[in-house]
């Protein structure tokens, strides 16, 4: 298509509107959505693409096929435990307070809906009723799921058996129900995550859980929600990110250490940031992911939903150079590699790598993270180079072999990348299901979730 109008043109037209960082199966998605809108509509794809003045109601229709609702009840469930405990703090402080939790990037509401039930598990349904939930999501057709609240028996694969037991009515047919007393404790909106919270006053919300959204933001969107966030959250507030999700400002939160390495709380006002370097017996393990910065494209589905919890990101700011990893350090110096980056400091994480590089025993690690760094700048062929590097010396490296089929994909290399997608799931099935990788933290399993949903989205 060309000129002024185009699925191009329509393309960038919504990653303006919505702050979204485009994935490489948007076009594929995008013509599928155009196409379903067309049959409604009596008319034709081109038809639609080509016309400018019809973008503004197309663009609702077709966030709903470009965007990921990848969720489900109880996800990474350490948070809830960690945000009834704060609430059940606040509210047995002073007998008359109330609290307001935020889901923002709510999805199909799985999300806030879990919030709820672990309040009034936990404190009962006074609590509740002492509890405000807000959710909102940018996709019309996920908030219309959320508010219908009917989910499938896929939507409870990890949450506990009392929460689809207690919690959810059957109905005739195959969904189940989310009980009257869960579901009116949730008021949900559609809207985009910075202009939701910025309808909010300041300092009025307790708690903003925004896990797995940020990931597929860009970078300036990720900055004013964190902004918009900070303002509304009361001092000492949270801000729950999933463990992959880039990290906030160091200015405006500061890490609590929770084992999740995905809590932070705001900084009073007047607040110095840290400035002293991490001890490496701070520091997290390395992830199985590429440097977790707000600038990493993500691919199909990223790897970040299925993949284990990364490193902590701790809020510190390291030293500006940091010195090269004696041997016995490696460890440590993948984690601070991919720790800088999460912090915006490519340099600092080149020197880190090149002193990896330096040494026989860490060179493959090295030419895995300059890899990682290479597909976030977008350079797959320089990625897929650095990790046929790393396989050459170690075949057997499940994440290496992982990473290589994603450079694979967004180099174009559909049927090395689907070659390579077998061969990976083929190690992964000497392992059991829950048994760790190379990092310590992926297990078999959940990486084996990760590489058949990028091989669905080549074949």
């Amino acid at each position: 298509m060309s000129g002024e109008g185009g699925l191009d043109a329509l393309l960038e037209a919504i990653a303006r509107a919505s702050g979204l960082s485009p994935r490489d199966d948007w076009t594929v998605q995008a013509s599928r959505g155009l196409e379903h809108i067309a049959v409604r509509r009596g008319t034709t794809v081109e038809a639609l693409s080509r016309e400018p003045s019809a973008w503004p109601s197309l663009v609702p229709e077709l966030l709903d096929h470009l965007t990921v609702r990848e969720t489900f009840f109880f996800r990474h469930h350490g948070h809830f435990d960690f945000l009834v405990d704060a609430l059940h703090a606040r509210l047995t402080a002073d007998s008359l307070a109330s609290a307001c939790v935020l889901s923002a990037g709510c999805a199909s509401g799985e999300e806030p809906y879990s919030i709820a039930i672990a309040v009034h598990a936990r404190l009962g349904v006074q609590a509740l009723a002492r509890v405000r939930i807000l959710a909102s999501d940018i996709s019309t057709e996920a908030i219309r799921r959320a508010r219908a609240a009917v989910y499938g028996a896929w939507a409870f694969r990890e949450a506990p058996a009392w929460v689809s037991a207690g919690y959810f009515r059957r109905g005739e047919g195959a969904g189940a129900a989310v009980v009257d007393l869960v579901r009116k404790a949730v008021a949900f909106d559609v809207g985009h995550v910075v202009h939701h919270a910025a309808t909010l006053p300041a300092a009025s919300v307790d708690a903003v859980f925004f896990r797995n959204v940020a990931i597929y933001l860009s970078p300036s969107v990720i900055a004013d929600a964190y902004r918009e966030f900070h303002r509304v959250l009361r001092p000492g507030g949270l801000l729950i990110v999933a463990p992959a999700d880039p990290r906030p400002n160091t200015a405006h939160f500061v890490d609590v250490g929770h084992e999740s390495t995905s809590i932070y709380r705001t900084r009073a006002p007047g607040f110095a940031p840290d400035t002293q370097p991490v001890p490496s017996s701070r520091r997290g393990r390395a992830a199985p992911r590429s440097s977790r910065s707000a600038h990493l494209a993500s691919p199909a589905r990223p790897p970040h939903a299925t993949a284990g919890r990364p490193a902590r990101a701790p809020a510190r700011v390291p030293p500006p150079t940091p010195p090269a990893p004696a041997p016995a350090q490696d460890r440590d110096a993948e984690v601070e590699a991919l720790r800088l980056a999460d912090l915006g400091q490519p340099a600092a994480v080149l020197a880190v790598v090149t002193a990896l590089l330096g040494r026989p025993s860490t060179e493959p690690i090295g030419y895995m993270i300059r890899a990682q760094l290479s597909l976030e700048r977008g350079e797959p062929g320089a990625a897929v180079e650095d990790l046929r590097r790393t396989l050459f010396s170690r075949p057997e490296h499940r994440l290496a072999r992982y990473w290589y089929v994603v450079a694979l994909q967004r180099a174009g290399q559909a049927a090395q990348a689907i070659t390579q997608g077998r061969a990976l799931e083929a190690l992964l099935a000497k392992n059991a299901a829950d048994a760790l990788l190379e990092d310590g933290e992926t297990t078999a399993g959940q990486l084996l979730d990760a590489v058949r949903f990028v091989k669905e989205g080549l074949l």
